[in-house]
């Protein structure tokens, strides 16, 4: 068993909880890992931003880097957009 279940990073999503999806990068489940980061990358909030520079490199599962990768991406892209919009 767990200590996050995928329904929980759907939970914390949904709440902006992102201390909650950053600790669940470590859980011992990849597909946890992996659904927490991608939740990361929706939410686009600048504190993740180093967690998933770091996790896109050193994640032992080829997936979950691509998560992190992938989320790290669009949390760059959404920072640069809301500085272009001004806010």
């Amino acid at each position: 068993m767990t200590m996050t279940q995928r329904k929980d990073i759907d939970t914390m999503r949904r709440k902006r909880d992102i201390d909650g999806l950053i600790g669940a990068l470590s859980d011992r489940d990849t597909i946890v890992r992996l659904t927490a980061a991608e939740a990361l990358g929706i939410v686009g909030d600048e504190r993740a931003l180093e967690v998933l520079e770091r996790l896109k490199f050193s994640d032992p599962d080829t997936g979950v880097r691509r998560a992190a990768s992938s989320a790290h991406a669009q949390v760059v892209a959404r920072l640069a957009a809301r500085k272009a919009a001004g806010g």
